[in-house]
């Protein structure tokens, strides 16, 4: 029977403002070809014929920095979570679920295929309104997978200058945190962090999947 690896990618890494960039990534080796399908909003994935394994990853949604009412600068957002397991699946169609960046002080959305306690990955955490501290990553413990890693936490307000995000996790290693104004560089299979602002304004989004 023909064996078919389904590879998830979402994320959204931490920024000092929301991020909202999802990506899922579906790779598909039947017999020597792969085959990759992308996804930017919930969809359904098909499992073709003979197929009995899948291989899915997920990269939860990133949270956003802290938003200023009052004169002063905020700390980064949380970035997603990564999980990953090989599922046997039957004929049909399954559900993917993805976590939408969060433009609150509520987390990340999570990412999950199938149900949410088939295999999850847990959205980065918000930074508190008015706040200078940064806020921490998705949580690996939280996530549901064989192998899971959380994602970077954001920095904390640096004097005169926003936070900087967190990266997403990578597929090996947790995400990065991210100590000053810029956003983490991400490990292997993750996104940036987004950097913060030096001055008056909004942050910059990170990049996918998990920035």
């Amino acid at each position: 029977m023909k064996q078919l690896g389904l590879t998830i990618h979402k994320a959204i890494s931490r920024t000092l403002r929301p991020t909202i960039t999802l990506a899922l990534l579906f790779t598909c080796a039947l017999a020597f070809s792969q085959v990759s399908q992308t996804f930017t909003s919930n969809g359904t994935f098909t499992v073709p014929a003979g197929v009995t394994q899948v291989t899915v990853e997920c990269w939860g949604g990133g949270g956003q920095g802290s938003t200023r009412s009052t004169n002063g600068r905020g700390g980064g957002g949380g970035g997603g979570a990564y999980a990953r397991s090989v599922l046997t699946v039957s004929p049909g169609n399954y559900t993917v679920t993805v976590g939408s960046g969060s433009n609150s002080t509520s987390p990340g959305g999570d990412s999950w295929f199938s149900t949410s306690t088939t295999i999850l990955a847990k959205g980065g955490n918000s930074a508190p309104n008015n706040s200078t501290n940064g806020a921490t990553g998705g949580s690996a413990a939280a996530s549901i997978g064989t192998i899971k890693f959380a994602g970077g936490d954001g920095a904390d307000a640096p004097g005169s200058s926003g936070g900087g995000g967190g990266s997403s996790a990578g597929t090996a290693t947790d995400g990065v945190d991210a100590t000053n104004v810029n956003g983490a560089n991400a490990p292997t299979g993750g996104g940036d962090g987004g950097n913060g602002r030096n001055g008056n304004g909004t942050g910059f989004n990170g990049s996918a999947p998990g920035g």
